[in-house]
């Protein structure tokens, strides 16, 4: 019905939409929304490195404090560690996206197929009925009316062509603009997948550095004897820290934790690998002094408080790694080190078996563990003996 002229004004019109046609790519704004959080805390320990850099360069290496050091290692694996997340986390995301768009992709393919189709059809016909159609449709008229009914069925039938001829260049021009999104989703699989991997390798470089570090400190008795001046000086700070945070806990009727002694449940399933007290080191004939004690756990374990209480601290302290400090009135405490993540805030009341964290590695000298103390008035205590019965 159209003439062939206007057959290829609607083909050149095609070609132009679809090298016109774009869309932005989907999912920036929510990966961007999900990743900030972890991006702020990666920004933060990053200047903590920086600080710490400075505090080690201004000491001499003689006098290099190994806790300090033991502390700038463990900042540095949680930088690594953070920014494997940050990608496995853009991974995650960018193979949802693909998952969703795959189907949407041969949805539209089949839609387009089928316009396709009648499209071609439409062609066909045009091209069929040559140059004159109109002509002969026009003058073959019997009167004026006849004549205008034929115009107005004319124009229908143009804006149905003109219509399906829109429809397809706008099928065709999404149809692109989703092929490129899924190409570049797939090139950004690639490259946040090889990130992945290099992260994954600088966060083994950090760990071995740090296992060769903490194999030196245990291995010459120079540094034996430093770490456990350190550590001392480290156990007196935490009680002049456990001494400002004392204050009268209301609690509200019930037990004390004097009155469950034996019956405690202890905040994690593991192997007890020192005892409490003063102990002989035979390698360097010296003594170590124990507060508390270490249970050997899966780094990333869940950690319960073993009474009802006040959480009064929550933070880094050297010689402990993360801690957590929950008081439970009748100056009593327990102390939670060596976490990898903290869950409770200072203020929280929190149950018995409530979990307040992650065991983990940092401040470490024997790996992953959980370190416990129960402190009363200040001073370390026994702990093991308020766990006998639910020990057995």
């Amino acid at each position: 019905m159209l003439p062939r002229s206007m057959s290829r004004f609607f083909v050149g019109l095609l070609c132009l939409a679809v090298l016109g046609f774009s869309v932005p790519p989907a999912g920036a704004e929510d990966i961007q929304s999900l990743l900030d959080d972890e991006k702020k805390s990666l920004e933060k320990l990053k200047k903590r490195i920086a600080r710490r850099d400075r505090d080690l360069s201004a000491i001499s290496k003689k006098e290099t404090r190994i806790l300090k050091k033991l502390e700038h290692l463990d900042d540095r694996l949680k930088v690594k560690e953070r920014e494997l997340k940050i990608y496995q986390w853009n991974l995650k995301i960018n193979r949802k996206q693909l998952a969703d768009l795959s189907p949407k992709l041969e949805e539209m393919a089949s839609q387009l197929a089928r316009k396709k189709k009648l499209l071609g059809k439409r062609l066909r016909s045009i091209y069929k009925e040559g140059d004159m159609f109109l002509v002969k449709v026009l003058f073959s008229s019997d009167n004026i009316n006849d004549l205008l009914q034929r115009v107005k069925y004319m124009e229908k039938i143009m804006a149905y062509d003109i219509a399906m001829f829109g429809n397809y260049v706008n099928a065709l021009g999404k149809l692109e603009s989703h092929k490129r999104v899924l190409l570049q989703g797939q090139n950004d699989l690639i490259k946040f997948k090889q990130a992945s991997l290099k992260k994954r390798q600088e966060l083994s470089e950090q760990k071995g550095a740090k296992s060769r570090f903490l194999k030196k400190v245990l291995s010459q008795k120079i540094y034996a004897l430093q770490t456990r001046r350190e550590l001392l000086k480290a156990s007196g700070n935490l009680n002049e820290l456990i001494l400002k945070l004392e204050e009268k806990l209301v609690l509200g009727e019930g037990l004390s934790i004097a009155d469950v002694k034996g019956r405690l449940v202890y905040p994690v399933k593991g192997k007890i690998i020192n005892r409490f007290g003063r102990k002989m080191d035979k390698r360097f004939d010296t003594y170590i002094v124990y507060n508390g004690i270490n249970l050997k756990v899966e780094k990333g374990t869940d950690v319960r408080s073993i009474f009802h209480g006040k959480v009064l601290y929550t933070g880094t302290l050297e010689g402990y790694g993360k801690i957590i400090i929950i008081g439970h009135g009748d100056d009593y405490h327990s102390l939670y080190g060596h976490l990898d993540n903290i869950r409770a805030e200072m203020g929280d009341w929190v149950k018995e078996g409530t979990v307040i964290g992650e065991s983990g590695d940092t401040g470490s000298l024997l790996g992953a563990t959980l370190y416990l103390e129960i402190r009363h008035k200040g001073k370390p205590v026994e702990p093991t003996r308020w766990f006998q019965v639910a020990r057995k």
